[in-house]
């Protein structure tokens, strides 16, 4: 659990997301922070110079107190009918961005309460017998949290569109490079974005063409080479007639056979093109070629449990199998275990032989073209291809391929494909 919801934090677009969230989260909170304190600071300047006109007028001259205190839209009222005329009880100070920044100010024993209701400033000099009672000048806070929480909402919904569209190119980009890595073509990315990701699609744009073209020109020099053996090739099996010794005879027809065979894989390996054929299931597959004899002498034995779902298309799972399979005889030791199974949502299928494996350190390198471990798994007739064509095909069925060894010896290769495989 914890390790899908790394990978799902784990995006770019999640990361920008969150990022540009939380700057506009924390500037809306200081925003409103600062406001608040420069608020408090203008209702207490107001506050303080309408309580000092108002009690030095009530000291000087209560009538002319009364015109003052309509002018300002201040009252007096006696410190005994306080909570009765709307002090909060029991009348206490009350503390808030205001009322500290207006206490000390009126000296040492001053009293300062803020109705939270009305925002009504109740001030009482040190042993004044009345309240100076002052509405508020300017609304609370809390007025202007709707409107804040909306504009703080849009500024998120832009936000998270912002992030969708730069992550964009990057997405089609890494879309385009997997498409390419798993043998699927060249797909050019469309230059969009800010210059620093245009520039970024058009110089991969020109590396996988120039990459492809590469390839293909590789591809059509191994396929003419292969091809144009095949002619010597059947010639030198034909020949083989004529030499007079059976041991002759035999062994130029193995060594013409180990010709074709490698002539077989450079054309398998140099084939681009994704194989159509029908799509047939893996088990019955493998039952059907390999479960002849099953019994503690089979060189192949099967332990398939994946199911009917399992599917792939029959020409490309028979150059999978039987590459795999013709490896492990000829390099490993029998039994070669061949089973399917259902694994964290994927398919999986697995072949196992019984020989020396395969180094640690060359378990990566020996699925390369042309690598071949000749002090660990040496033999005739093979150029390192094997692994190769199947890793290539393997990844044209979205799959992954893990060459691994057993713990109880010999080479283990696993195969998993996304769940469930349907026929396209």
């Amino acid at each position: 659990m914890k390790m899908t919801i790394k990978r799902t934090f784990d995006t770019l677009f999640i990361r920008l997301s969150l990022m540009t969230i939380g700057l506009i989260v924390a500037v809306h909170f200081m925003a409103l922070l600062l406001i608040d304190q420069e608020r408090a600071k203008i209702d207490a300047q107001r506050s303080i110079n309408n309580m000092m006109v108002a009690a030095e007028v009530r000291e000087r001259d209560p009538v002319l107190a009364d015109q003052v205190a309509d002018t300002l839209g201040i009252r007096y009222v006696g410190v005994e009918r306080a909570v009765a005329a709307g002090c909060p009880a029991p009348c206490a100070d009350t503390f808030g961005p205001l009322e500290e920044t207006l206490r000390p100010r009126l000296g040492v024993g001053s009293h300062v309460v803020v109705e939270p209701e009305s925002s009504d400033v109740w001030v009482r000099k040190q042993n004044a017998s009345y309240w100076i009672v002052m509405p508020g000048f300017m609304p609370p806070l809390s007025h202007f949290m709707g409107f804040s929480a909306f504009t703080l909402i849009g500024a998120i919904v832009v936000a998270v569109i912002f992030a969708w569209q730069v992550q964009r190119p990057v997405r089609a980009l890494a879309r385009a490079a997997r498409e390419y890595r798993i043998g699927r073509g060249v797909h050019r990315v469309d230059e969009a974005g800010p210059r620093e990701l245009r520039e970024l699609a058009g110089d991969f744009n020109d590396m996988v063409s120039e990459l492809a073209e590469a390839e293909r020109e590789r591809a059509v020099m191994l396929a003419g080479i292969a091809h144009d053996l095949r002619t010597p090739i059947t010639r030198m099996q034909l020949r083989a007639d004529l030499l007079t010794t059976d041991a002759d005879r035999a062994a130029l027809l193995r060594e013409t056979e180990s010709m074709s065979r490698i002539v077989t894989q450079f054309l398998d390996f140099a084939r681009e093109s994704v194989n159509h054929s029908a799509f047939v299931g893996v088990d019955e597959h493998c039952r059907r070629d390999y479960g002849a004899q099953q019994d503690e002498d089979a060189l192949v034995k099967l332990d398939l449990r994946a199911g009917e779902g399992f599917k792939l298309p029959a020409v490309d799972l028979d150059r999978i199998l039987s590459n795999l399979i013709e490896n492990a005889l000829t390099y490993g030791e029998p039994p070669v275990e061949l089973s399917t199974s259902k694994e964290e949502g994927r398919y999986v299928l697995r072949v196992r032989d019984h020989g020396a494996g395969v180094p640690e350190d060359d378990l990566h390198r020996v699925q390369r073209p042309f690598v071949r471990l000749d002090a660990a798994r040496s033999g005739e007739a093979h150029c390192g291809l094997g692994l190769a064509i199947v890793r290539r095909l393997v990844r044209h069925h979205d799959g992954s391929m893990d060459v691994t060894n057993a713990a109880q010896g010999g080479l283990v290769v696993t195969m998993s494909f996304p769940y469930p495989r349907k026929a396209v």
